[in-house]
């Protein structure tokens, strides 16, 4: 499995990007996949299976700080990130100087998931030339908080401001994702929840805690930037929502959507965030929807 991943350096401080080709047998498109946070590629093997047996083949990348992806701190498990910016340029490089070469005049779709969304809406953007569809599942377009967010981004700024940039953020550790099931709102799938956790677990240097200050502040700061930055995507767009998803902000993805000119949007009923980590009833519905965006 792990002997399939390639990599290249970012063009910010020499962090190694892993990725990673996984090709179909009857091609007739390209897709490029960007993950969500604290997550690696390998988690939607099954999904891209089902995209290869489309005529799809998919290119996927972990994001600096997790997956196989090098890291920016000594503490392996903390998520962090100096720039969110930087998550775009690596994807960019990685679409120019990979993703294209390969694809050619192929269609070339983009397709995301939480983080993976914001950082692929900025990333739209910048290439509105380039994506001839693009999916986002649970985009990272607005996070829910236990706080007014004007309270949160007093908290974190000044907690930047004063030096705690790498220090965890308020009630998140290095060991977030031993959480049990029964305290998570991801998904509804028992089994494959516990099949990822012992994957880390097995896996050491994939495992990924909370997020440092720092990520959860330059995190905020790109989400300020996604109103205007939907403007300028003229693809399709397909946006699948999951109804009770407690991590990302629907209403805040239904007022982005509402920027960009083309947007299709599917709501996932009584689905959690992890709509490609799903049990099977939303997991198909998902995927089903996707598939046909994508073929249509």
């Amino acid at each position: 499995m792990f002997e399939n991943i390639d990599s290249f350096q970012s063009r910010h401080g020499n962090v190694k990007i892993a990725y990673s080709c996984f090709k179909s047998g009857r091609e007739k498109a390209v897709i490029l996949f960007l993950t969500g946070r604290a997550e690696y590629f390998l988690k939607y093997l099954p999904f891209f299976e089902r995209m290869n047996a489309l005529g799809f083949t998919v290119f996927a990348l972990d994001h600096r700080g997790q997956g196989a992806s090098g890291r920016m701190l000594p503490e392996s498990e903390k998520g962090y990130v100096e720039n969110f910016d930087f998550y775009v340029d690596d994807a960019e490089d990685f679409l120019k100087n990979t993703v294209l070469k390969y694809a050619k005049n192929k269609d070339l779709f983009l397709v995301s998931h939480s983080m993976g969304g914001a950082v692929s809406l900025l990333l739209a953007a910048r290439c509105k030339d380039l994506f001839t569809k693009i999916v986002f599942t649970s985009p990272m377009w607005g996070l829910i908080y236990d706080m007014p967010e004007i309270l949160v981004k007093i908290i974190i700024k000044g907690a930047c401001l004063l030096g705690f940039s790498k220090f965890y953020a308020p009630g998140k550790s290095s060991k977030d994702y031993l959480k049990p099931f029964e305290r998570t709102t991801l998904t509804h799938s028992f089994e494959k929840y516990i099949a990822q956790q012992s994957f880390v677990t097995q896996n050491r240097s994939f495992a990924l805690g909370g997020p440092a200050f720092k990520w959860v502040c330059e995190s905020m700061k790109a989400m300020e930037k996604l109103p205007e930055a939907a403007k300028k995507v003229k693809a399709p767009v397909l946006l699948v929502q999951a109804e009770n998803d407690t991590v990302v902000s629907n209403n805040i993805q239904n007022v982005v959507a509402s920027n960009i000119e083309n947007c299709h949007k599917t709501l996932i009923e009584k689905g959690f965030h992890e709509l490609l980590n799903e049990e099977k009833e939303f997991y198909e519905k998902t995927v089903s929807v996707i598939s046909d965006f994508l073929l249509s």
